[in-house]
């Protein structure tokens, strides 16, 4: 076989040579369409793609090259740390090992060598630097190429290459920066904003949807669906053999559109229908009980509508105290124990809803547009009644910026364990394939002066050392602790972030836990029935606030 034979067998050759045909479909060329052909073929392999091979049957080129070069950029701008265009693209490409594990990538002098069991060594001249382009470009250029030699290549979706490259991009980043695909992008909107749905919480059993909850004010409340009712069929279409995720998806729908359901209700189990007119649903994120003149909130994660859930709870639970004992309350427990955060905007609007001025946090970036300072301009809903937040090691972001507010500025005690330590800021980047990159771009501090990366929020009163000493005793200890526990906080508030060894072993001192220990209710209820014994323990929390001064 001679050399042109084998040039025209490689399929990369074979595309090329269809495109021109595609255009010039003429005997004129004669015997120099040869020549032309090789010396074109041999320019495509290191130039851009040009507009005739801008086309793949598995994906629409330009979309890929737009949207790799629209990602590579924006983190590169926004992470809170430097890195180049080039770091993030050869990094996407070992991402790819995900999908052919035999893959090898070298660059050397500044040329990127790509090869495995399946794809014959090729070598591309790497672009400049911070080329955010010319890096998708020749990202794109590399798929495609892997397509026309493998199989493997071909069979796999651009979703499943988009995430291979962004996981392998952001995989030199932090923990939580992250990609999401088209449809779990979806998902996480769905938890900020809200969905079209009906406004239950159900678990499935074998012949249908058991409802758990069903949300107040919502169209199911309105349609007199009640908890322990069973739906049995939506649309006409049977739940029973339907996964928990598929039968809740028949549920969901667009705003305004009405599924039928069919319904049994215990004890008479005999069937009804009722038509549900879809709204947004927004998860209820916070819940409240009473007791002995304590009103207990507790927050699970904070979405969109998170403050207002605590403000009508906080109210609600008021007057339920107010009818109970025809007194005021005792003082309120804001729980927060394995909440892993949420939106920052409410964790600010959560903390102004019991600060009257102050600073609630500050974040502090790369980005000029990450450096913002929040401020307390509300006007103290509880009106100054004692105030206890419990946390814990699960307690992270979000959950750790109200904590820390409300401690800085000795408005309340904090119980139970060191939070998580997830002091930093994701923003949200959509991108043009409608899948999401959440991005690092800044980190928290406290009102105080401490970063909480790494660090977390310390309480007042450890709940997770002596696991045989009741309420009593963990408060005793805590006060007879007060000059150790000044020694830690300005140690909390002296090192430095790139310190990571020491912040770690200050954590320690008050090891994190992830259960809802119940000692952490009782020292509370404790604290909040004892006017005096509050006041005692809250004075150990001025030394936070005078600290990072």
């Amino acid at each position: 076989m001679t050399a042109w034979q084998k040039l025209m067998t490689m399929a990369p050759m074979k595309r090329y040579v269809r495109n021109v045909f595609s255009n010039y479909r003429t005997t004129q060329w004669g015997n120099f369409l040869p020549t032309m052909l090789v010396a074109a073929f041999l320019a495509a392999c290191t130039a851009p793609i040009s507009e005739q091979s801008r086309r793949s049957d598995t994906f629409n080129v330009a979309a890929a090259t737009q949207t790799f070069a629209s990602g590579f950029r924006h983190i590169s701008e926004r992470y809170i740390e430097a890195i180049s265009a080039s770091e993030l693209a050869l990094g996407g490409l070992e991402g790819l090992t995900t999908i052919d594990p035999s893959l090898r990538i070298q660059n050397t002098n500044n040329q990127i060598l790509i090869s495995s069991e399946i794809l014959s060594p090729r070598s591309y001249a790497a672009p400049a630097r911070n080329n955010f382009e010319a890096w998708a470009n020749l990202t794109v250029q590399i798929l495609l190429d892997a397509q026309d030699q493998a199989a493997l290549y071909q069979k796999t979706n651009l979703g499943k290459l988009y995430e291979a490259v962004f996981d392998g991009s952001l995989s030199q980043l932090d923990a939580f920066s992250r990609y999401a695909s088209v449809e779990q992008a979806k998902r996480n909107r769905e938890k900020r904003s809200g969905f079209g749905g009906i406004g239950i919480r159900f678990s499935k059993l074998e012949n249908g949807a058991l409802v758990t909850q069903v949300f107040p004010g919502s169209p199911a409340n309105k349609a007199g669906l009640r908890a322990q009712d069973i739906i049995t069929h939506a649309d006409g279409r049977s739940l029973a053999e339907l996964e928990r995720q598929a039968a809740g998806s028949l549920l969901r729908g667009k705003i305004g559109s009405i599924v039928e359901v069919k319904v049994i209700r215990p004890p008479a189990r005999v069937p009804f229908n009722l038509s549900i007119k879809r709204d947004r649903i927004v998860e209820i994120t916070a819940s409240h009980s009473v007791k002995d003149g304590v009103v207990n909130i507790r927050v699970t994660r904070f979405n969109n509508r998170t403050a207002r859930h605590v403000a009508q709870n906080l109210t609600q639970g008021l007057q339920e105290v107010r009818r109970q004992t025809k007194k005021k309350a005792k003082g309120v427990i804001l729980d927060l124990r394995s909440n892993p955060g949420g939106l920052l905007k409410q964790a600010v609007n959560v903390s102004d809803l019991f600060l009257v001025d102050g600073r609630i946090i500050s974040t502090r970036g790369r980005h000029p547009a990450s450096d913002h300072d929040y401020d307390a301009k509300g006007t103290d809903i509880a009106r100054g009644l004692p105030l206890v937040v419990l946390i814990n090691g699960r307690s992270a972001s979000a959950s750790e910026i109200v904590a820390a507010a409300l401690q800085d500025h000795d408005r309340a005690v904090v119980i139970g364990s060191t939070s998580f330590g997830k002091g930093s800021v994701q923003t949200v980047i959509t991108l043009p394939n409608k899948a999401e990159i959440t991005l690092t771009w800044s980190r928290f501090q406290a009102p105080s002066g401490y970063f909480l990366h790494g660090l977390g929020v310390p309480p007042s009163i450890c709940a997770s050392q002596g696991e045989n000493s009741d309420a009593a005793q963990l408060i005793e200890a805590a006060l007879g602790n007060a000059v150790r526990h000044s020694e830690i906080i300005q140690a909390w508030h002296s090192v430095s972030t790139k310190q990571k060894q020491e912040r770690r072993r200050l954590k320690e001192i008050c090891p994190a836990t992830n259960r809802l220990n119940p000692i952490d209710v009782q020292i509370a209820e404790k604290l909040l029935k004892d006017a005096a014994l509050y006041q005692r323990v809250k004075a150990l929390s001025p030394a936070m606030a005078s600290a990072g001064k």
